[in-house]
C-alpha cells in the first residue's frame, strides 16, 4: 500500500484547494495538516526538518523524506508523481495556454482580493465590477470554443479555474449565472466522478 502525502496548509480553502482538487482527481492516498493559527505554523517552522528549507512555505506536500513549497510545484510534483504529465499540457500549444490562463487567473484573485472586507455587499459589487469582472468576461469568453481551460484536454489550470468559479459563484450569483461557458466548465469540472464523490464528502470545505 503506497504511503500517504501529507498536504499542509491553513484550515481554509485558499491557495491549497486546487492542490486538493488535483489529489482526489489523481486519486493518490494523502492526509492534510491543517494549521488553524499562526502559532502552530511557527511551530513547526521553526522545528527541523521544516527549518532547515530555504523555500519552506504553505502549502507544502511532504512525500517521505521529500518536501515540495509553493502552489505550482505541487501540481507539477503531483502530475509526474501519478504519471499524468499531460495534465502540465499535451502539446507545446496547450503548455503555453495553461501558463496563459493561470496568469489571468492570478490576475482575477490579485484585484479580488483587493476588495476590502469591510464594505458593504453593494460596495463590493461596485469595485468588483470595477476591478475583477473584466477578467471574468475573458475567461467566458476563452472558453467559448474550448472544452476545457487550455484546449481539448483536461490539465492543471482546469483545477484552478474551477476554484476560481466556486469563489465567484460565492462573492456574486448574479454575474456567475451571466456566464454560460464558466457554468459549464464549473459543472462539468463538478461532475467528474472522483470530485463529485469530493464536494459531496466532509473532507471538503465548503467556506
Amino acid at each position: 500500500m503506497a504511503q500517504k502525502l501529507t498536504l499542509g496548509y491553513w484550515n481554509i480553502r485558499g491557495r491549497a484547494q486546487p492542490v486538493r482538487y488535483l489529489l482526489e482527481y489523481l486519486e493518490v492516498p494523502y492526509e492534510e495538516k491543517r494549521y488553524s493559527t499562526q502559532q502552530e505554523w511557527e511551530e513547526d517552522y521553526s522545528k527541523d526538518p521544516i527549518k532547515s528549507h530555504i523555500l519552506a512555505n504553505l502549502p507544502y506536500i511532504k512525500d517521505q523524506d521529500k518536501w515540495i513549497y509553493e502552489s505550482q510545484a505541487l501540481y507539477i510534483y503531483l502530475a509526474h508523481k501519478a504519471k499524468k504529465p499531460e495534465l502540465l499540457g499535451s502539446t507545446p500549444d496547450e503548455e503555453v495556454s495553461v501558463f496563459q490562463v493561470t496568469g489571468v487567473l492570478e490576475d482575477f484573485y490579485r484585484f479580488l482580493w483587493e476588495i476590502p472586507d469591510e464594505q458593504t455587499q453593494e460596495q463590493k459589487n461596485v469595485l468588483f465590477k470595477e476591478k475583477v469582472l473584466k477578467f471574468v468576461i475573458k475567461l467566458n469568453k476563452l472558453l467559448q470554443n474550448r472544452k476545457w481551460a487550455a484546449g481539448d484536454n483536461i490539465t492543471i489550470v482546469d483545477f484552478l479555474l474551477f476554484e476560481a468559479e466556486y469563489t465567484l459563484k460565492s462573492f456574486n450569483q448574479t454575474i456567475y449565472e451571466d456566464q454560460k461557458n464558466l457554468q459549464r466548465h464549473h459543472d462539468q469540472f463538478a461532475n467528474l466522478p472522483q470530485i463529485k464523490v469530493y464536494l459531496e464528502s466532509d473532507r471538503f470545505i465548503k467556506e
